[in-house]
């Protein structure tokens, strides 16, 4: 890699994952590959960790919160593949910053990552959050009684993808879908595209969709 890459990644990384740790003394921003999962579960359709951008969390906020106006706070918000659970806290603190109460559940199919979170969002927020160690492919949607916006930061291939969008069902849902590998699989499930966003980094890269029709 070219040393100004390699400069550019780093000031990157720094700015978007090792900041937030810093400011907020948490521990999400060290990345966690695949073959250093410590589990009996299958990892056959999940990905490495890494932790999403503070900006990108920003603008996917910002951009659902506006869009759906006085309705944002009746969704439930759910993070799939949480990991160490930057989304739930970022989303929180700018929950707060609008005076928005919102129900934030993360899951994560490998429970090292669920401890994690919860000290993490603890350390912020004095409790351990809505934190569930299971498989997304097994969650009952359903349960939870509340229109969805699930956030994706590519957690799992297009073959988990499909399942978690066939036990979404009929829910309406808004998915924002951060390194949108399997955006197909969406369309496929006749979710509709509201909102696009690229950048020079794959990071920077969101496509936000809707199974609401005539919106």
């Amino acid at each position: 890699m070219p040393i100004l890459k390699k400069l550019v990644n780093s000031l990157h990384n720094f700015k978007e994952r090792t900041l937030f740790d810093i400011i907020h003394q948490t521990s999400s921003s060290q990345r966690l590959d695949v073959d250093q999962f410590k589990s009996t579960t299958s990892l056959d359709h999940g990905k490495a960790y890494f932790a999403s951008w503070t900006s990108e969390i920003k603008n996917n906020h910002a951009f659902l919160a506006n869009y759906l106006k006085d309705d944002f706070k009746k969704y439930h918000f759910l993070d799939l593949g949480c990991g160490k659970g930057k989304v739930c806290l970022v989303w929180k603190i700018l929950n707060q910053k609008r005076g928005i109460k919102q129900n934030i559940t993360g899951i994560d199919f490998y429970y090292p990552l669920i401890q994690i979170a919860q000290k993490n969002y603890r350390k912020l927020f004095q409790d351990e959050g809505d934190f569930i160690h299971g498989n997304v492919a097994d969650f009952n949607f359903l349960a939870l009684k509340k229109p969805l916006i699930i956030y994706l930061f590519n957690p799992f291939d297009e073959y988990m993808l499909d399942c978690v969008l066939n036990k979404i069902g009929k829910i309406p849902a808004y998915v924002v879908y951060n390194i949108p590998m399997h955006w197909n699989v969406l369309s496929n499930h006749a979710y509709q595209r509201i909102y696009e966003k690229s950048g020079s980094n794959q990071n920077q890269t969101t496509l936000i969709y809707t199974n609401i029709k005539n919106i």
